[in-house]
């Protein structure tokens, strides 16, 4: 599916790699992309990984076969059990420090829910520019998987950065749910040394607050502000929007449906955490996901959202 989606100027060289890492296919042109649909399928499964010297085998490769003004991506494919060579998650991450100091994005696909070693490819790629994948059926390598994948080479934006600044007048509580690992100290925001992530032109993104609002207060909710280097213009820009407070908010139902999904994951997620989701249930979340799966039909992280909730009902 993702073959289907490169072109020739796209240059793909494939590593294998078990005990011993090794080069399988070299500097393929995208539009001969069915050569490594074949080398793979005739590719056995053997015995141990090593992820530290397929990480260093893929390094050496992208900065030899770096072309200027092209960008160098390591995709690494596995379930993360690395069992021979260093198996740290933290010394492993160093590898990809390096690549991402040189100009070389890294992604992570996880492969089977069984035995993913979830440690250290969260570990890798926080380390990284890319993006942490996660492929638990072969139905999961869908056409809306290989578009976000084959969206990541042409990066619209880089060291993405969002930071919200709610009014104390109106605004008496604030909680912001999920992204613990990826939050940024207050002042980093304009500090362009400190690193952060990239986007695709076409890739979205959500972030939802728990607020506590003070109907008696002054003024609107807040401020957003977006940071990010334009890879078109080759600078950084700085853009914000006020969030305006309104009386009657919209109920839920009104929301975009891209909304609706990321306050339903959210809940999902705060549900699988333990915190107190008041009177939600799994079912109740099980149904707003059926009712939003028309709108993504291609996506199939919904129907992975709503298996999960299948199973903890």
């Amino acid at each position: 599916v993702l073959a289907a989606q490169l072109g020739p100027q796209d240059i793909i060289t494939v590593v294998g790699f078990a005990r011993q890492p090794r080069l399988l296919a070299d500097r393929i042109r995208g539009d001969k992309a069915h050569k490594l649909v074949e080398i793979v399928a005739n590719t056995p499964s053997e015995g141990g990984t090593n992820i530290e010297e397929a990480l260093r085998l893929a390094r050496t490769l992208a900065k030899r076969q770096h072309t200027e003004g092209a960008q160098s991506r390591v995709v690494l494919i596995t379930d993360g059990v690395a069992n021979l060579g260093n198996t740290v998650p933290e010394e492993l991450s160093g590898q990809i420090e390096t690549m991402r100091q040189e100009g070389i994005a890294f992604d992570a696909c996880g492969v089977g829910a069984e035995g993913l070693n979830d440690d250290i490819l969260e570990a890798l790629t926080r380390k990284g520019d890319g993006r942490y994948y996660f492929l638990n059926r072969a139905e999961d390598a869908d056409s809306g998987f290989a578009k976000q994948l084959a969206g990541a080479l042409t990066p619209a934006a880089k060291n993405v950065k969002i930071q919200v600044k709610f009014n104390p007048n109106r605004v008496t509580r604030y909680r912001l749910l999920g992204f613990e690992k990826h939050r940024l100290k207050k002042e980093d925001f304009r500090n362009d040394k400190v690193d952060a992530a990239e986007m695709a032109a076409e890739e979205a993104g959500n972030a939802v607050y728990q607020i506590q609002v003070n109907p008696q207060g002054t003024g609107e909710l807040g401020e957003v502000f977006v940071r990010f280097f334009d890879v078109s213009s080759g600078r950084m820009v700085e853009r914000s929007w006020p969030l305006p407070y309104e009386p009657q908010a919209p109920s839920f139902d009104r929301a975009t449906p891209s909304m609706q999904l990321a306050g339903t994951a959210a809940m999902l997620g705060e549900k699988l955490h333990g915190t107190d989701a008041g009177s939600v249930r799994f079912s109740m979340i099980s149904d707003t996901l059926n009712k939003l799966q028309g709108y993504f039909t291609a996506d199939s992280k919904v129907r992975d959202l709503i298996r999960m909730c299948r199973k903890v009902e």
